[in-house]
C-alpha cells in the first residue's frame, strides 16, 4: 500500500488497440507537483488564521493555486489508473474505477466529517480566528456525501469544499480517457481545451452572469458554470497525459524554478477572477510537467516524496492541527505551539494513512478486481497482454 500512482511513470502509445504500459523508477517530479499543492494550501490557511496580509497581494490566491494544482496532478495520474484498468480489463472501466475512488476519496473524509460533527470542532476559518459551524442533519449528511456544491451546504471543515468537484469529475474521466485515446496527437486534446474555455465565457457573457455570484444560482446558466468552472483545470491533467511519454528536453533541476514562476507569475498577475487565470496557470504547468527530465533524488525530492504520500490526510487535517496549535493551545509559548501544530500535522495523517486510508484502499482494489473478473467471465472479454503493470496500491497518492 505504499507505492502511489503519481510516484511512477509510464510509456505508452494511446490508440484503441492493445496498450504496453511500462513502468520505470518513481517520479519525482509529480511529486514536488502534490507537495508544491499542499504546502500552497496550507500557507494559505494559516495566513488566513493569522490574518497575514503582504502588501497588495491576496493570500487567498495561494490557497485557490494549490487546490487547482492538485486537480491537474489528480486527473494525469488517473488517466495513468485507467490505462492500467483497460490494458486488464478490455472495456470495462467505469464501475471498477468509481469502486477504487470510492474508497480512495469517502474513508478518511467520512472520519473527518464525524470527528467534527460530533467533538463540535470549529472548522470555519475566517481571517484570524475559527468559528464552530452551524451543524444541522443537512448539512452533516451533505457532508458526509460530498455534495455540499449541490446542497448549498458549507463544507465542513472547509477544505472539504473541493472534495464534490473531484467526485463529479470521476464520473466523465473514463469517457474522456476513451476519448483521448482515440487520437495519436495532442492537439485534439489542445483544441478541446480552448472549446472548453471558449464555451465557459461564451455562456457567461451570453447569460449575463458574469461575474458568478458567491451566493446560490441565479439562474440554469449559472450553475452550469458553477460545476464547471475547474472543468479547465482537470482537462489539463489529460493533456499532461497525452504528451507525457514524449521526449523530456529539459533539465530536472529546472522544474521547481518552473512551478515558482508559474506560481509567482499568478499571484502577482491574478486577473480579474484568479480561477479563470488559473487554468492558463495549469495549462503551462501541464506542458511543462512533460518537458522537464526526472529530478534526482535527493533529500529534499525524498521528503517531497513522503509529504506526497501522506498529503490527503494533510489536506484534510489541517484546520484541525491549526485549531489545536494556536487555538486550543494560543495561552502558550508560541514555539511550543509551532511545535504541536508540526506534530499534529505529521502524525496524524501519517496513523490515519496506516489505519484507514491504506486498508481500505486495499478493500477497492480487490472489490474492483472481483467486479472486472466476473464482468470479464460473463463478456469475454481477452485482456490485452502487458509488459508490465504499475503495483494495484498505486492509487494512494491522488
Amino acid at each position: 500500500m505504499r507505492r502511489l500512482l503519481s510516484s511512477h511513470l509510464v510509456t505508452s502509445t494511446l490508440n484503441n488497440g492493445p496498450q504496453a504500459v511500462a513502468t520505470t523508477s518513481a517520479s519525482l517530479n509529480l511529486d514536488v507537483l502534490r507537495s508544491c499543492a499542499v504546502l500552497l494550501t496550507v500557507g494559505f490557511h494559516l495566513a488566513k488564521l493569522f490574518n497575514a496580509h503582504a502588501g497588495a497581494l491576496r493570500t487567498t490566491d495561494f490557497g485557490l493555486l494549490g487546490v487547482m494544482l492538485f486537480f491537474v496532478h489528480t486527473t494525469l495520474v488517473l488517466m495513468f489508473s485507467l490505462q492500467r484498468q483497460r490494458s486488464r480489463s478490455g472495456e470495462n472501466l467505469f464501475l471498477p474505477f468509481m469502486i477504487r475512488r470510492i474508497f480512495r476519496i469517502y474513508p478518511l473524509a467520512l472520519v473527518v466529517v464525524t470527528a467534527a460533527y460530533i467533538l463540535r470542532i470549529p472548522s470555519d476559518l475566517h481571517f484570524g480566528h475559527f468559528e464552530l459551524l452551524h451543524q444541522s442533519p443537512a448539512n452533516l449528511i451533505s457532508n458526509l456525501l460530498l455534495v455540499q456544491n449541490v446542497t448549498l451546504q458549507k463544507a465542513n471543515p472547509g477544505p472539504l469544499w473541493s472534495l464534490p468537484l473531484e467526485i463529479q469529475m470521476y464520473l466523465v474521466l473514463p469517457a474522456l480517457f476513451v476519448f483521448a485515446s482515440r487520437f495519436k496527437s495532442a492537439l485534439p486534446l489542445v483544441f478541446l481545451w480552448c472549446c472548453a474555455v471558449a464555451c465557459w465565457f461564451g455562456i457567461g457573457l451570453v447569460a449575463g452572469v458574469l461575474p458568478l455570484s458567491e451566493g446560490g444560482y441565479r439562474s440554469p446558466a449559472e450553475i452550469a458554470l458553477k460545476f464547471t468552472r475547474f472543468a479547465p483545470c482537470f482537462l489539463t491533467g489529460i493533456l499532461a497525459f497525452k504528451l507525457w511519454s514524449n521526449r523530456r528536453i529539459l533539465p530536472g533541476f529546472a522544474w521547481p524554478i518552473y512551478l515558482l514562476a508559474c506560481c509567482t507569475f499568478f499571484v502577482l498577475f491574478p486577473g480579474s477572477d484568479p480561477i479563470e487565470t488559473g487554468w492558463f496557470i495549469c495549462f503551462a504547468i501541464a506542458l511543462g510537467s512533460c518537458c522537464f527530465r526526472e529530478l534526482k533524488d535527493t533529500p529534499v525530492t525524498k521528503g517531497c516524496r513522503e509529504l506526497a504520500r501522506y498529503s490527503y490526510g494533510v489536506y484534510l487535517l489541517q484546520y484541525f492541527a491549526m485549531w489545536t496549535a494556536f487555538d486550543i493551545s494560543r495561552h502558550l509559548p508560541l514555539v511550543v505551539q509551532i511545535g504541536i501544530f508540526i506534530v499534529t500535522l505529521g502524525a496524524l495523517p501519517v496513523a490515519l494513512y496506516h489505519w484507514v486510508e491504506a486498508p481500505l484502499i486495499g478493500v477497492g482494489v480487490r472489490l474492483s478486481e472481483h467486479v472486472t473478473r466476473r464482468s470479464s467471465a460473463r463478456l469475454k472479454i481477452s485482456v490485452p497482454q502487458v509488459t508490465q503493470v504499475m503495483p494495484l496500491s498505486s492509487d494512494a497518492k491522488c
